[in-house]
């Protein structure tokens, strides 16, 4: 667990770590952020994003030429921040964010008092992995609407990004008095929370977040991490099940509660979690880790024989 503590506290991934012998084995506790994965579990798929630098060489150009396509149809009728948002809203529900943000950026221009259209640019900017462009629509809310809960969240995603953690707990903290329903807030405070390991503290914000968003698999997952980190095995088991509930084939999900149940020494029931998280050799495999990490050697080498048969290389 002091492995565990540590990690939270450089900032790196969540893991649990038993060692033997000259090779390490890691089973991995996989934390979500929003539904992007922590842990490097090896099931999130990796998402290429464009640098700042091209996003916007990218955009500009194609402002250019839209800005030639407008003159040549000068003479068709102008269109107002209306229905340019419209346009935007449309093009964002097809999964185009480079031609909502167009969109986004005329209707702007055409009235530039519309600062919620700031916050889904900044919105954008956060998907596109860009944080000082994203930090820069929400301060251009705060400067006209201090007490804009959304704008403080957003603010608190960016410091999140940019692992400023004292000032995305303070954003989070500040988004929440304005407006306590905001799960996304309650959600990155559990992470942060986790981090510091102050985990009852966690627990409250993931379960004020479930309260809000029951139907995400996501929140029960972090929930059960942090009862996981906290050592009540029981309620974690629980909040990995409840998270089944929701998504039954997720194997992180698995793999977590994989992990809790052998923690309650329920080694029959781990072997088949590990085994829906992975396969029948992985699940050997991992359980005899499991047998070791607890000083049960005889079942430990039965399940590394077993892992062997199925030709996984064990040490």
């Amino acid at each position: 667990m002091e492995i565990l503590l540590r990690f939270f506290r450089k900032n790196r991934r969540v893991v649990e770590s038993m060692t033997f012998g000259a090779s390490s084995f890691r089973i991995l506790v996989c934390l979500w952020i929003t539904g992007i994965l922590v842990g490097g579990c090896g099931f999130a798929k990796s998402e290429q994003q464009d640098s700042f630098k091209e996003y916007r060489k990218k955009i500009e150009i194609q402002k250019a030429a839209l800005a030639k396509d407008e003159e040549k149809q000068s003479l068709a009728p102008e269109l107002g921040a209306d229905e340019y948002e419209r346009m935007g809203n449309l093009y964002l529900t097809q999964g185009n964010m480079d031609l909502a943000f167009l969109q986004y950026d005329k209707a702007l221009r055409r009235d530039p008092s519309r600062i919620h259209i700031r916050y889904k640019l900044g919105r954008l900017f956060l998907e596109k992995g860009m944080p000082e462009e994203a930090g820069r629509e929400f301060q251009e809310i705060l400067k006209v609407t201090p007490n804009d809960p959304l704008a403080h969240e957003g603010m608190g995603r960016v410091y999140f990004k940019e692992t400023n953690f004292a000032e995305a707990e303070r954003s989070f903290q500040r988004a929440i008095e304005l407006k306590n329903n905001l799960w996304q807030s309650h959600h990155f405070l559990g992470i942060i929370y986790d981090r510091h390991g102050e985990f009852e503290l966690a627990i409250s914000h993931y379960r004020t977040a479930i309260a809000l968003k029951p139907n995400s698999s996501m929140l029960y997952n972090n929930l059960g991490i942090s009862l996981l980190l906290k050592r009540d095995y029981e309620e974690a088991v629980s909040a990995f099940l409840e998270a089944l509930t929701i998504e039954s084939s997720n194997k992180r999900i698995y793999n977590n509660l994989a992990l809790a149940l052998s923690k309650l020494e329920r080694y029959e029931e781990a072997f088949e979690a590990f085994r829906k998280g992975g396969d029948d050799a992985s699940a050997y495999y991992n359980l005899g880790k499991v047998y070791m990490r607890d000083g049960r050697v005889e079942e430990g080498t039965r399940a590394f024989e077993e892992a062997k048969a199925r030709r996984v290389i064990v040490p």
